[in-house]
């Protein structure tokens, strides 16, 4: 679910596909994009919402994310963005958390990164693992994904999740995130900001999230850029990013 180019603004209503338990009413012109819906739409050749492109506010404000070399960063609804690879690359260790095993195996297949899969303890799903440990991706349902799991991240790379969840959800996926930042956990979350006539739903502003988040935790809103030409094509104006900080 990183830098997705979102064919549908509706799209924006995918939280039934990191969590199908969840069923909430809805505009009839809203699109809900469920679970199997996600796993189909990644079983179609030239998957249109994956950007192969490193992301515009990743490449010009990870270093306040990247403090310190060998940190262990989460990226929740991955898909099989690029960001991972960079980051293994420059030597992080990175855990992925994507609903769909279809671009969990294509991640690895398509880097030429060996790997493993193994059944998760614990919950429903699998984790695909390196070979030599330094990038994991869980398929799974975000909402039962706990730090018991994959212990706790010193920084997360959030440009499709938390964004992505109907506002209904929002609470529900800062509760899961929350309990996955270490001390000194940097969170970049980005918002991407869609045009009023086509759709009603909102990012949140940096008030928002300082209330979701709640005591120990500090948000500073970063940058708003212009949206880059294949948001602007469907309806998305500006991208925003938070840096949230556990203190």
């Amino acid at each position: 679910m990183h830098d997705l180019i979102w064919p549908l603004p509706d799209l924006t209503h995918i939280n039934n596909m990191a969590h199908h338990s969840h069923h909430h009413h809805h505009h009839a012109h809203q699109h809900k994009m469920t679970v199997g819906m996600w796993k189909e739409c990644w079983n179609t050749p030239n998957v249109e919402f994956h950007n192969p492109q490193l992301n515009e506010l990743f490449v010009k404000y990870h270093q306040k994310m990247l403090t310190r070399p060998g940190m262990r960063i989460f990226v929740p609804l991955c898909g099989k963005a690029v960001e991972m690879k960079w980051l293994v690359d420059h030597g992080y260790k990175v855990v992925g958390l994507e609903v769909a095993p279809v671009p969990c195996k294509a991640f690895f297949e398509e880097n030429g990164i060996p790997y493993d899969v193994k059944d998760m303890a614990g919950i429903p799903g699998e984790k695909y693992e390196s070979l030599d440990h330094n990038m994991i991706i869980y398929s799974c349902d975000f909402f039962r994904f706990t730090v018991d799991i994959c212990g706790e991240f010193d920084g997360i790379w959030d440009s499709g999740g938390l964004n992505a969840m109907a506002v209904e959800d929002r609470e529900a996926y800062i509760h899961v995130i929350r309990g996955l930042m270490g001390k000194g956990c940097i969170n970049l979350t980005e918002f991407v900001n869609f045009d009023k006539s086509m759709t009603d739903e909102k990012s949140m502003t940096k008030e928002e999230l300082e209330k979701a988040f709640g005591e120990g935790f500090t948000v500073e809103d970063v940058k708003k850029i212009e949206a880059p030409e294949r948001f602007k094509s469907i309806g998305c104006d500006t991208l925003q990013l938070f840096a949230i900080t556990k203190i």
